[in-house]
């Protein structure tokens, strides 16, 4: 967690980060299986770890390292990061979906090797090209947070509305066959809105319940379907000055625009920000004016028009999809296990979402 630390009060930043860290552990366990695999895949039989593994902090479902990697041959660089996944049918999901997006030249790390069904039963890995730059929010703590502030209040809504625009020029079609080929896990909207209705009876929240059942009889024209992220926000965007790349595609989906443009603008809108209670008032009006940019700039950029009654269904949805997360944890006894997840700080926002349907 960075922190913003002023005479009188402290925020705290609930975020995902991607520096590495010390271990415990000095390699993952399938470590040498992965280098056999990808001295075949790569041609580079000489392959080597040349420095000792480096696990990627954060992250809630994937283990991440980054390999230092000599004898390459087969145009592997020499910089990589392994990401090791216990679902299979995710990591097919999440790997597929960047493979796909990437080979349309959108900015996210190239996929070099995979296996997503490994012999044994073992977890299924990628190997990406490693990202340079920080994200979009990394670093921020003390008065270099309050320096940076009125900077933020512009490039981050609107570097942000150029990734979401820029990915909704893509064509769906292919990542939509490759999907389809690679996982069977229904593709679009509709299937996530079923799965969460199914999950809030299972778990008789009722609230939830109600709500999704609103949003099933009022369901949106299936009149535009474009590559959604499903998880835009600054911590899934890293910048070098130069050039930004997208990172994280397991919530990704071939769905409304709205879809990716409501989450965006509920967590900005909302950030998962522990504060005091004075400050609070302030970070809520600053940062409404953050998410009112992120739309007005995708609104003059963006390749599709977005109605505010699709917004507005969407940005429900997305707030159900949160409180789905959170009451599953709940009912499983893992709401501590995943307490540092950021859904939790934005619980108070977006569960009066539920209870005005």
């Amino acid at each position: 967690m960075d922190q913003w630390t002023l005479p009188v009060f402290t925020v705290t930043v609930i975020s995902v980060s991607i520096a590495g860290e010390p271990s415990s552990v000095n390699h993952p366990p399938e470590l040498d299986a992965v280098l056999d695999q990808l001295r075949v895949q790569c041609n580079s039989p000489e392959l080597a770890v040349h420095e000792q593994p480096c696990r990627l902090s954060g992250g809630f479902w994937a283990e991440m390292w980054t390999l230092t990697l000599s004898g390459s041959a087969g145009g592997l660089p020499a910089r990589v990061v392994l990401r090791l996944a216990p679902d299979a049918q995710l990591a097919a999901w999440e790997t597929t979906f960047q493979a796909g997006v990437g080979e349309q030249g959108y900015p996210t790390p190239t996929i070099r090797a995979a296996d997503l069904a490994p012999a044994g039963g073992g977890r299924a890995w990628c190997v990406m090209d490693h990202a340079s730059g920080a994200p979009l929010l990394g670093g921020l703590s003390g008065l270099r947070a309050l320096g940076s502030l009125p900077r933020l209040a512009t490039v981050l809504p609107d570097t942000l509305a150029h990734a979401a625009a820029d990915l909704h020029r893509l064509d769906p079609a292919p990542i939509e066959r490759a999907l389809g080929r690679a996982t069977n896990r229904t593709i679009g909207v509709d299937g996530l809105l079923d799965h969460y209705l199914q999950r809030s009876r299972d778990l008789a929240a009722a609230p939830l319940r109600r709500t999704l059942e609103r949003l099933a009889a009022h369901r949106p024209e299936p009149d535009l379907r474009v590559v959604c992220h499903g998880d835009l926000h600054p911590f899934n965007v890293l910048a070098d000055g130069t050039q930004t790349v997208v990172l994280d595609w397991t919530s990704g989906q071939v769905a409304h625009p709205a879809y990716d443009l409501a989450f965006t603008h509920l967590l900005l809108a909302n950030p998962p920000l522990a504060a005091a209670t004075p400050l609070r008032a302030v970070i809520n009006v600053a940062a409404r004016r953050i998410a009112n940019r992120f739309l007005n700039t995708y609104a003059k950029i963006g390749p599709h028009p977005i109605h505010p009654d699709t917004l507005d269904w969407h940005r429900t949805l997305q707030a159900c999809r949160i409180m789905t997360d959170l009451t599953t944890w709940r009912a499983a006894g893992l709401a501590d296990a995943n307490r540092g997840h950021p859904w939790f700080a934005m619980e108070p926002a977006v569960s009066p979402l539920l209870d005005a349907g």
